[in-house]
């Protein structure tokens, strides 16, 4: 499990519960997984050797900053407390690492750690060597050099080795054999010697670096000292607890403002310096799926971009927008999901379709990127800087919408979900807002003949979907591709409210709610829809964290704030200790069932938080 991010727009470090380093992401956030997902492995030597899935650990963010606190018990007689951050501006990751003899007795031990790395995410053709030039261990193939450096106050790790397939039996008796190169699927281990007074500690520091280069990689090993590090300990402690001075919170309760803090670190952490954000960069779905989260879909990165602009980080959503605007088709729309580098990635929608040739599209990807970038000007006015976003990319996807519809609805595609085939209300909603949003942008840019069509598009759609797409006074999830209504009640039918299409007190918006909760509720929580089958092990679906708060933001939309609580509530229960909230759920034990984190889901709390808070 996944259970602390850290990052700073050039790589991404995650930890699992045992706090060990279990992904490195460069130089890409959630692309090539230099780890391919095994953890990097943690030992103390005393005795015998104590190996990290032995040790009592928690680990938390230090007051809500990014820097990661893992502390740990060993054994009766030794602790250590890490502190795991990235630095400012570089890629380099830093570990310091105290280690206290608890007992009475002088105490001798040694630290170790083993890598088990694949570049690129694949383990053919690695090279491992010790670099006497720099002091480290450096993997490397092709353009991918990390260095692993290991020091103390004053002195450097004294033992290490490489190898393939036979490290640990090198570890496991606490003497490194100094094997100094090796090539394939290779392994590296490095060990730091304490010598611990009585009641006494000592300090060790950890780096990881990462370039295209070995003789960049070496100018960036060559600055590492332990006096280097604690001064970059402190400038990003201090950074990290003034980067949050945007948004004031000090009204509002201590509990809701960590988890807010968190969730805007989460979103921070899985945004590359390119603008991409991706969905999670937990790993574990690959040996699952062959597959994974670590994708930027337009529909996830919109709703965080706009989380970002209600918390005040609007640079950072136009940082988004920038690079959504040179992802558009030449059609005007956008793509399933893509790669954190710009091209498209793995996707299952098909071109072809009952052998009709379609677009293997969600419309609502292209409108809530409009209905974000919309809104973010809403919020902001800032014109001159949306200018070049505007032309690459509003204009064209606006005429790509007000294009693809029939009959005053938009034409099928696929639905949120990523299943089913048809017009849904989902998308209806979101090309609606985005249209309705995006007139006053369209009028202000001097498109007013454009805004004016916009508006007229947007009421038609309106009374179409009030006519077509309600079955006994509540809204239906789709029309299939035959024109049928699909009945199923599904969560997402909850978006005619969000994206003002309806006011929430409509009749057909309250019945929709109330037929939501009455069927969709399993222990306390919302599932997405009807006998949901997705990653279900238990006789119940498994509820989802987004979809509880779009059921709270209803409820704090029309003032019930008590009600709105209880599910902001039931979604704060779900956040491990560190903070970081799932995708969805068990039934039964309310554990989580998929990625951690969800982008999405934090992106949610964000949007609850700001009604809320503007509510009151």
């Amino acid at each position: 499990m996944r259970a602390l991010s850290i990052g700073n727009g050039k790589i991404l470090v995650n930890l699992d519960e045992f706090g060990r380093i279990i992904d490195l992401y460069y130089p890409y956030i959630g692309m090539e997984n230099h780890t391919n997902g095994k953890p990097v492995r943690q030992y103390i030597f005393t005795d015998r050797l104590y190996q990290d899935v032995e040790w009592k650990t928690s680990l938390s963010y230090l007051d809500n900053t990014n820097i990661g606190e893992v502390k740990a018990d060993t054994d009766n007689k030794l602790s250590l407390i890490a502190y795991d951050f990235a630095d400012l501006y570089e890629p380099l990751f830093y570990r310091i690492i105290k280690v206290i003899n608890k007992s009475a007795e002088p105490v001798k031990a040694k630290l170790l750690f083993l890598f088990d790395l694949d570049l690129y995410s694949n383990p053919y053709g690695d090279t491992a060597f010790y670099d006497p030039e720099t002091n480290a261990i450096i993997h490397y193939k092709s353009k991918r050099y990390i260095g692993i450096k290991l020091l103390g106050i004053m002195k450097d790790f004294n033992e290490f080795t490489v190898g393939k397939n036979d490290i640990f039996e090198d570890v496991n008796d606490g003497n490194l054999k100094g094997k100094t190169i090796e090539n394939g699927n290779v392994q590296s281990a490095l060990a730091f010697s304490l010598s611990l007074n009585p009641l006494g500690s000592e300090k060790a520091y950890l780096t990881i670096a990462f370039d295209r280069t070995l003789q960049g990689l070496r100018k960036l090993l060559k600055r590492v000292t332990s006096t280097e590090i604690e001064s970059s300990f402190t400038n990003s402690y201090m950074f990290w607890k003034n980067w949050f001075n945007k948004f004031k919170t000090k009204e509002i309760d201590e509990k809701l403002r960590d988890l807010f803090q968190i969730s805007l670190l989460v979103i921070k952490n899985h945004m590359d310096q390119n603008g991409s954000i991706i969905a999670s960069s937990d790993y574990s779905f690959v040996g699952v799926y062959g597959d994974s989260y670590t994708y930027c879909w337009p529909r996830d990165s919109a709703i965080a971009a706009h989380a970002l602009d209600l918390a005040g980080y609007g640079d950072l959503a136009v940082k988004h927008y920038a690079f959504i605007s040179k992802l558009i088709s030449e059609d005007g729309f956008l793509f399933h999901k893509y790669n954190p580098d710009s091209t498209l990635a793995s996707s299952w929608h098909p071109w072809l379709m009952n052998g009709k040739r379609i677009y293997p599209i969600q419309e609502d990807e292209t409108a809530l990127q409009v209905w974000a970038i919309a809104k973010h000007y809403e919020y902001y006015k800032d014109i001159d800087v949306l200018v070049s976003i505007y032309k690459d990319f509003v204009k064209p996807a606006v005429r790509f919408m007000m294009r693809y519809i029939e009959d005053g609805l938009p034409k099928p595609s696929f639905d949120l979900w990523e299943e089913r085939y048809g017009i849904h209300i989902y998308t209806v909603s979101t090309v609606f807002g985005a249209l309705k949003s995006a007139s006053r942008l369209v009028a202000d840019m001097g498109d007013e003949v454009l805004s004016g069509d916009i508006i007229t598009i947007a009421r038609y759609m309106k009374e179409e979907a009030l006519k077509r797409m309600v079955h006994n006074d509540r809204f239906v999830r789709r029309l299939d591709e035959y024109g049928n209504k699909d009945l199923t009640v599904d969560a997402s039918m909850y978006s005619p409210f969000f994206f003002e299409m309806v006011e929430p007190e409509h009749v057909v918006m309250k019945n929709t709610i109330k037929i939501i909760e009455d069927l969709l509720t399993v222990n306390g929580g919302i599932i997405r829809y009807e006998n949901d089958y997705y990653r279900r092990e238990k006789s119940q679906p498994n509820p989802w964290i987004i979809t509880t708060l779009w059921v709270a933001e209803y409820y704090v939309e029309i003032g019930d704030i008590q009600r709105a609580m209880k599910y902001v509530k039931w979604v704060m229960d779900r956040a491990l200790p560190t903070g970081l909230l799932p995708e969805q759920v068990y039934p039964d034990s309310l554990q989580s069932s998929s990625v951690m984190p969800l982008v999405w889901s934090h992106s949610e709390f964000i949007i609850t938080l700001d009604k809320l808070i503007t509510i009151k």
